[in-house]
């Protein structure tokens, strides 16, 4: 590259230096489709400075057999395919070419299942359309989006990208409306160099960026409505940022936190169930990690109390800003729901001196973890519940209740399994949960120990 062409700090760098170019698109509602997985963190910048929507262009270049970086074509996730024009005898082999369509294919169809699965795919037809990547080489992954975008009859088609090589672009601008490009490449590989920092963007990071933008695209108008789909909420707290999902039937009795810690990125099948149950029931619950799936050292981290209790504890804080803005409600009585380690997190807080948690149920839970001052110290109604085929959980839940002090009850669920893995142990589980906070949530009757 020429060492006089400036540099970016960050993808999100380019992508405020492309919110200026296209400035005047601000106050139309555009619609940014970003190319995974770099272009969504240019994507996100750019739908936040115009005030536009953000949503995924779900599109993968096709490499050669002896070079991973050069495109030989692109495919998009509806199967349209574009062949990079070659010299004569220079077009690649067709066995090759075909295989490599099927398996990216297949690679499309994973990542529409992460990253869509929590959220309907917005509708291109009649709205600016801004389609975004990090970096245009062969133009081969934006022509195919452009084709796919353009069959969907967008008022006008405009590519945009912080840089791009002068072959690629010449391709591109055949056939958008608009196409902005603030530098120019030398050659095709010179593309990455164009960023001071250029780190790999993971499907989690993706997730999480499209996450935001429901999140301010409905915060207003969600009201105290059921929340079909739930709703992504972020807390940041100790230098990280944990993502949540807040789900609500109307006018909802109560608030159950749902946590746990495992860093996973997803949250456990078994909460959102359990989830969905205590919702039918007439409560409001929030779904959250307490370790985010980008940190290091997540092992550690999974078994240190009061790094994770200081984490709860932010949620917590966070809680009566979203029942007053996301629910239109002053306020209603939370507990918390807790699995593995995060039920150990759990009695932590609910032991500290005001808190605001009304009670608690312990599923599977490592209260080993928690202390016997901790213990001694709970005050509200506490279920712990176990699997009868769990004989190590059955020993530390059956110290735990000793060492309680508040009302409790301890209950074992038939399975084989020690995390309910069975369809029946989950099933009770549920049953389990939401009698027990629909009792003390809702009614505000103390358990009988």
């Amino acid at each position: 590259m020429n060492p006089l062409v400036a540099r970016f700090e960050s993808r999100e760098d380019a992508a405020a230096q492309l919110a200026e170019a296209l400035r005047a698109y601000r106050g139309q509602h555009p619609l940014i489709l970003a190319v995974p997985k770099g272009g969504v963190a240019v994507g996100r910048g750019l739908a936040d400075a115009l005030e536009g929507d953000l949503d995924v262009m779900l599109v993968s270049k096709l490499t050669g057999p002896d070079n991973a970086v050069a495109a030989i074509g692109a495919v998009t996730e509806n199967g349209w395919t574009y062949a990079v024009e070659r010299p004569a005898g220079g077009q690649p082999d067709p066995i090759h070419f075909a295989q490599e369509r099927l398996a990216k294919l297949d690679l499309l169809r994973q990542q529409c299942a992460i990253y869509t699965s929590h959220r309907a795919r917005l509708d291109p037809r009649g709205r600016v359309v801004i389609l975004v990547d990090d970096g245009i080489c062969t133009g081969a992954t934006m022509m195919a989006a452009i084709h796919t975008v353009r069959r969907q009859q967008p008022a006008r088609l405009v590519c945009a990208v912080p840089i791009g090589a002068p072959k690629g672009l010449a391709v591109v601008r055949a056939c958008a409306d608009e196409v902005v490009c603030l530098r120019a490449a030398g050659t095709d590989p010179d593309i990455h160099h164009a960023y001071q920092r250029f780190p790999q963007v993971d499907d989690a990071e993706v997730r999480a960026l499209l996450w935001r933008d429901i999140e301010s695209r409905h915060a207003e108008a969600i009201g105290a409505r059921a929340l079909a789909d739930g709703l992504p909420v972020g807390i940041a707290c100790d230098g990280t940022r944990l993502h949540g999902v807040l789900d609500a039937p109307g006018n909802p009795a109560g608030l159950v936190l749902m946590v746990h810690a495992s860093g996973g990125g997803d949250h456990a099948v078994r909460n959102q169930y359990v989830a969905r149950k205590l919702n039918a029931r007439g409560l409001a619950t929030l779904l959250v990690d307490l370790i985010g799936p980008r940190e290091p050292m997540r092992a550690e981290k999974r078994q240190d109390i009061a790094m994770l209790a200081g984490r709860l504890r932010a949620v917590m804080q966070a809680v009566p800003g979203y029942v007053r803005t996301r629910l239109r409600l002053p306020a209603l009585p939370v507990g918390c729901f807790g699995t593995g380690t995060a039920a150990a997190v759990a009695l932590k807080l609910a032991g500290e001196a005001g808190t605001d948690l009304r009670t608690l149920v312990l599923a599977a839970g490592r209260v080993d973890l928690a202390d016997a001052d901790t213990l001694g110290k709970v005050a509200v109604p506490t279920l712990l519940v176990v699997g009868a085929g769990d004989p190590e959980g059955i020993r530390i839940n059956d110290l735990a209740f000793a060492s309680l002090r508040c009302p409790r009850q301890l209950r074992l669920v038939v399975g084989e399994g020690r995390v309910f893995e069975e369809p029946a142990a989950i099933e009770e589980l549920a049953a389990l949960a939401g009698g027990w906070f629909s009792q003390l949530l809702a009614d505000g009757r103390m358990a009988v120990m």
